[in-house]
């Protein structure tokens, strides 16, 4: 019969078990990785991408940056519209003209401007005219709110037709036309002459 000897200096032989049995509390074990550990990197990643994103495209095409001479169309002259997207001024949908960018504070400069204020980082208003040439026709433009739209001018919806459009801030270019309504802008220097409808 054999028997196996201990190693010298006390150690088992590699392979054989131990004859005093496994050290107290088993053996050491590995913590286990979550699948979905790599998320708490993911996830703040993803949020600053978006938000950088949204920012480029509002900046873009929305307001962010536009300037005095770039028209927008706006759908609602009010805080809960969608926000003004910029517009090729011959567009259809481009109802409106930057006329002025000011502070969130201050005042458009002296005409019948709309306006739209923007607030967040930076705050500001725009101060709108409206985007129209002689002979065109609008609907939407009785409306305390609405963004006025072209229309063709046999449209039965149309309550607004642009007579003359003259480079001058005087009402009295209107004379002689059918006007009921006057619109002037004093930058850029601007006088509408509109027939209305009720």
């Amino acid at each position: 019969m054999t028997t196996s000897q201990p190693a010298p200096g006390g150690q088992t032989p590699v392979g054989q078990p131990d004859p005093f049995g496994p050290p107290p509390g088993g053996q050491p074990v590995a913590p286990k990785r979550s699948k979905f550990a790599w998320l708490r990197f993911a996830i703040p990643i993803v949020v600053v991408v978006l938000s950088a994103g949204a920012f480029a495209f509002n900046y873009f095409t929305g307001t962010g940056n536009a300037q005095p001479g770039e028209c927008l169309s706006v759908s609602e002259f009010t805080r809960t519209a969608d926000e003004p997207k910029k517009a090729d001024c011959g567009a259809q949908e481009a109802n409106v003209k930057i006329a002025a960018r000011v502070g969130g504070d201050e005042a458009c400069p002296q005409g019948d401007y709309d306006t739209i204020s923007m607030s967040g980082r930076i705050s500001y208003k725009l101060c709108l005219a409206v985007n129209a040439k002689q002979g065109d026709c609008l609907t939407g433009y009785n409306s305390s709110t609405a963004g006025y739209q072209k229309v063709p001018c046999t449209d039965p919806g149309k309550d607004a037709e642009l007579l003359k459009v003259a480079d001058v801030v005087d009402e009295a270019v209107c004379e002689g036309t059918e006007a009921t309504h006057v619109r002037s802008y004093s930058i850029p220097p601007t006088t509408l002459c509109l027939k209305v409808g009720k």
